[in-house]
């Protein structure tokens, strides 16, 4: 049985964090889950499907209703564009959020770490997302790994080795574990060419990107081998 349920999109973060979970558990005892919810981004699922398999991982993919969000900016493409990346700190809670998102995804994770035994489930949330995403908290995932625990009947732990490092620090990491940044996708507008699909360049995500490669900021330290949050 897998010990190790992760949250897959096939951006760049959660590929650091599938990353972390083989170099941990080992690739036959992981299994990466992506979920499609009516983004914009759809695109990002064959890349994660095609990572996954190029790491010899077990990949499930799941579809969460999207009514919920159907006219929000990050289903519709209309999310904000050019945005400076002091706004994407100070600026509030980002408009590409979904209500509630990480939680059904982390409850589908959930579901998927029952049925198969996992103990752990991963998510690649980074220092950045904090400030416009409510549910990449500390506080967000310390909570939901409790009422997780007491769901199943048996502790649950939720990884988040990223949450302690920016974006530029991400790249970093995942320039050490020689991961090819151009095998993930992080682009919210993704743009329509004869040759598929392009990032637009503009959005929160691709700038945020394109801000830390050029940084080429060196990894202050060396991550922990994994990070775990307390079981209360």
């Amino acid at each position: 049985m897998p010990k190790s349920i992760v949250l897959f999109s096939g951006g760049l973060d959660s590929t650091v964090a599938l990353g972390l979970a083989c170099w941990r558990d080992g690739a036959a005892e992981v299994v990466a889950l992506g979920i499609s919810y009516g983004q914009r981004h759809i695109n990002e699922l064959g890349y994660a499907r095609r990572t996954a398999a190029a790491a010899g991982v077990a990949y499930v993919g799941a579809v969460v209703d999207p009514s919920p969000w159907k006219l929000l900016p990050l289903c519709t493409g209309n999310v904000a564009l050019d945005r400076p990346r002091y706004a994407m700190a100070t600026g509030g809670v980002s408009d590409a959020f979904l209500p509630g998102r990480n939680v059904a995804f982390l409850a589908l994770a959930l579901a998927v770490a029952g049925v198969q035994g996992a103990d752990r489930i991963w998510m690649g949330a980074n220092a950045d997302d904090c400030a416009g995403f409510p549910d990449c908290r500390p506080a967000f995932f310390l909570s939901w790994q409790h009422m997780a625990s007491q769901a199943l009947g048996r502790p649950i732990q939720v990884e988040t080795p990223l949450l302690r490092l920016t974006k530029r620090e991400v790249v970093a990491l995942a320039r050490r574990m020689a991961i090819d940044l151009d095998a993930t996708w992080s682009c919210y507008r993704p743009q329509a060419t004869p040759r598929g699909a392009r990032p637009c360049g503009r959005c929160d995500a691709c700038r945020l990107r394109a801000d830390a490669e050029a940084a080429d900021e060196p990894l202050a330290k060396d991550p922990p081998r994994h990070v775990s949050l307390p079981i209360p």
